[in-house]
């Protein structure tokens, strides 16, 4: 896990503070309740608001079961309490292998930006290129980061299949939301959040068309 877990590795740099704990951590300490986590099986389309890990929130991780023992944990780091020295910001998925003797990748960060060195891009992100979606075809998965909600940040997780015109809908309700931010005309109010109420209901078509709609304006 590199420098996202003081388990791994203990300092970011050198004469600051040691990193935070990853989810993995925190669970096996007792420290995330069930209640905290949600559950999204492989196959299945669901949208989570996460609260930053270091902070106490009422859903901080998002887990999602696999064949023979493993899982994904998805969490939202952000540069803030325990986590204040981190290498990067965002939407950090771990896979964990209970089968895999500890000290030899029980624990393995789904790394967004492979061509940065110590997982210091680690993160995936709907404002960075190439870092938007990752998918794991064998085990039918697909995780999008979304834009913030208040203090939280979104994540979809759907299939590989819906995985790209997700991401499509998702950064162009971004670009929305960038553009006109609070406050704004009740009409105006009323278009982006049936732009966004259709990307809830998981019509990303229909969604990327009307927010492609209000970038026109």
């Amino acid at each position: 896990m590199g420098p996202w877990d003081i388990m791994s590795q203990h300092l970011v740099k050198r004469n600051e503070p040691p990193p935070g704990l990853s989810s993995f951590t925190k669970i096996r300490l007792g420290w995330i309740t069930p209640e905290q986590a949600a559950l999204v099986r492989p196959g299945d389309t669901g949208i989570v608001s996460l609260s930053p890990l270091s902070r106490k929130g009422e859903t901080l991780v998002v887990k999602i079961p696999l064949p023979r023992g493993r899982y994904y944990l998805v969490e939202n780091r952000q540069p803030i309490g325990y986590d204040r020295i981190l290498p990067d910001s965002g939407i950090l998925i771990l896979k964990v292998d209970p089968n895999v003797r500890e000290g030899s990748g029980t624990v393995r960060v789904m790394n967004a930006d492979p061509d940065s060195p110590n997982f210091s891009h680690a993160t995936f992100r709907l404002d960075r290129e190439n870092r938007g979606l990752f998918i794991d075809k064998a085990d039918h998965v697909a995780v999008v980061p979304l834009w913030p909600d208040g203090k939280n940040l979104g994540v979809l997780v759907t299939t590989p299949e819906k995985g790209p015109e997700a991401l499509r809908a998702a950064k162009t309700i971004q670009r929305v939301l960038e553009r006109f931010p609070e406050p704004k005309g009740a009409a105006l109010e009323k278009e982006v959040r049936d732009a966004v109420a259709s990307f809830e209901r998981h019509d990303f078509h229909s969604s990327y068309l009307k927010a492609k709609q209000l970038l026109k304006r």
